[in-house]
């Protein structure tokens, strides 16, 4: 591996600058208005993003964010990531994550009197949500690089073992954008924080992204986790054996929450976004019964990633359990951060 990696080790500085100056030369035309951004006059943009590929920890802000502001006046927009359709799709009742990708379907599930739509074209979205319903904000989820749009607050994400500033560009690490587009951001929100991480650390994290003046920074936690069983909160029973099936960016502090109510269970990871196939079920529940294991554990987003087909299937035999996170800011911070949300209402 060291001598693949040293004999491929000059492209990949190579695709980094190529990256690099791209970026780099697209930022400048927008930030001298010699590409356009359109501005909406009568409606505010909140923008949750972050530099990386993969999860920070946007979905749960966003989620936080539509907890804290009226109903009827916010709607939410994405381009759906990986949806099988394409074009402008408001999120009903009867679609699934084939249809407006696995977060949307998700956030329209547990919020049904919102709008929540797709479009991988920022602008005709919004154009769309405003021209048939009387809304005042609209959350746009991951869209710190889509700069088309004029935003009334720009929010990243960053976790807090694995900071962006600790990170390098696309090839050569997981940025999907250099470290300076941190500064286009006026919050930056650091998510998976111990609940004890103590001012110090906190300084010392505030140092290291080395923020400006104007831009203010939240520590976030993990409140507690809640497993779902038929709608029903549920305590997982620690003498039973149990199955986890994880398709997530990062499944870390999961299997530590587990491992801490002492579960027995064996892991199987797929890649974040996965959408899980007949077969790959039908493995699961053969492995299952040659270890007599009927209990199988899924993150809150893989369980709404699954088709109606394959969630019959896996219940068919297994009692089906979802992990369900509670986001909240530590105590001090709480307040702040509401403040800065709510006056866009």
């Amino acid at each position: 591996m060291k001598f693949l990696i040293v004999i491929f080790f000059p492209i990949l500085v190579i695709i980094y600058f190529i990256h690099l100056l791209i970026l780099l030369l697209r930022n400048k035309l927008y930030d001298y208005n010699i590409l356009k951004r359109y501005r909406f006059e009568d409606i505010n943009i909140i923008s949750i993003g972050s530099l990386k590929f993969g999860g920070a920890g946007k979905t749960p802000l966003v989620e936080y964010i539509i907890n804290i502001l009226p109903k009827n006046k916010i709607a939410v927009l994405s381009r759906g990531y990986k949806r099988k359709s394409s074009g402008f799709i408001v999120a009903k009742n009867n679609h699934s994550a084939f249809d407006v990708g696995d977060e949307l379907n998700m956030i329209a599930k547990k919020n049904k009197n919102i709008i929540v739509a797709a479009d991988e074209n920022r602008q005709r979205g919004v154009n769309e949500i405003i021209k048939n319903n009387n809304v005042k904000t609209i959350i746009l989820d991951d869209a710190h690089q889509h700069r088309k749009l004029k935003k009334n607050l720009k929010i990243i994400v960053t976790e807090y073992d694995n900071l962006y500033s600790d990170d390098f560009l696309f090839p050569l690490g997981k940025l999907r954008e250099n470290r300076s587009g941190a500064k286009r951001a006026k919050i930056i929100v650091v998510t998976k924080c111990p609940k004890n991480i103590t001012k110090r650390n906190r300084s010392d994290i505030s140092k290291k992204l080395s923020l400006s003046k104007n831009q203010k920074i939240f520590f976030s936690h993990i409140n507690s986790y809640k497993f779902i069983r038929n709608e029903q909160i549920i305590n997982l029973d620690s003498t039973k054996k149990y199955f986890l099936v994880t398709g997530i960016a990062s499944s870390k502090l999961l299997t530590e929450k587990l491992h801490q109510l002492t579960i027995n269970f064996t892991h199987f990871s797929f890649k974040d976004h996965h959408y899980f196939k007949k077969s790959e079920i039908d493995n699961l529940i053969t492995i299952a019964k040659k270890r007599n294991i009927n209990n199988l554990i899924v993150t809150e987003k893989d369980y709404y990633r699954l088709s109606k087909d394959n969630l019959n299937l896996i219940e068919s035999y297994f009692n089906l359990f979802y992990s369900q996170i509670e986001f909240d800011f530590i105590k001090k911070e709480k307040l702040l951060f509401n403040k800065q949300i709510t006056k866009f209402i």
